[in-house]
């Protein structure tokens, strides 16, 4: 095993209820309560399972495509990072994108394709009341997400917080760490409250906020 070789470790339970078969709204999310709207209004229980599955699906695959590039590199090389696209954001195709072809980009094209399978979730149009999930780049801009008012993170979506993740290691077992609190950042449904930015815009937003309702499907 060379040097600096090392691989991911198995995947931490998290409170992931929606990555299991039969979720429903927990209350922590507002539960099931159509709020009397029809159609795309509603989100349903399986279409967040799905959006979630698959934000997870992302991210883990992102961890495990770093985790690939920094054992053929050898560790912190600028090759890594220009592979990975630390430091490239505003250099896509719009101001708020990376680099096309690096990794970050293609992680923050994922998430854009997801976030708007959920109700106002893209953020568009000047009457938006959500200003969209936050998980992208763009809608990180305008959300209203209460996950995204950290004063110590600001509004970063999750190829901005994987970026920082992966600019503060400096030991593959910190690389590795700080890529998993991210994944917990994206997903995850606290004990004590809602924390993951998925969870807590239909937290903010659905039946308790009163702007979509749900449906367990």
């Amino acid at each position: 095993m060379k040097k600096h070789q090392f691989v991911p470790d198995r995947l931490a339970p998290m409170e992931e209820r929606a990555l299991l078969s039969g979720f429903s709204f927990p209350a922590a999310l507002g539960g099931a309560n159509t709020l009397g709207l029809k159609g795309a209004f509603v989100l349903t229980s399986r279409t967040y399972a799905t959006v979630q599955h698959d934000v997870d699906v992302a991210i883990t695959s992102f961890i495990r495509n770093v985790t690939n590039v920094y054992n053929r590199q050898h560790g912190f090389t600028d090759a890594f990072y220009a592979k990975v696209g630390l430091g490239t954001y505003g250099m896509g195709a719009q101001s708020y994108q990376y680099q096309a072809g690096t990794g970050l980009a293609n992680l923050d094209a994922r998430m854009s394709a997801l976030e708007i399978k959920l109700p106002y979730g893209r953020g568009l149009g000047a009457t938006n009341p959500t200003g969209g999930v936050g998980l992208s780049n763009q809608t990180a801009l305008t959300s209203l997400n209460p996950a995204l008012t950290d004063p110590a993170e600001g509004a970063l979506s999750v190829a901005e917080l994987m970026e920082n993740a992966i600019g503060n290691a400096t030991t593959p077992a910190e690389l590795q760490a700080n890529m998993q609190a991210v994944r917990t950042q994206a997903l995850a449904i606290g004990s004590h409250g809602v924390t993951g930015i998925l969870p807590s815009y239909v937290a903010a937003f659905g039946p308790l906020g009163g702007v979509f309702g749900t449906r367990n499907t």
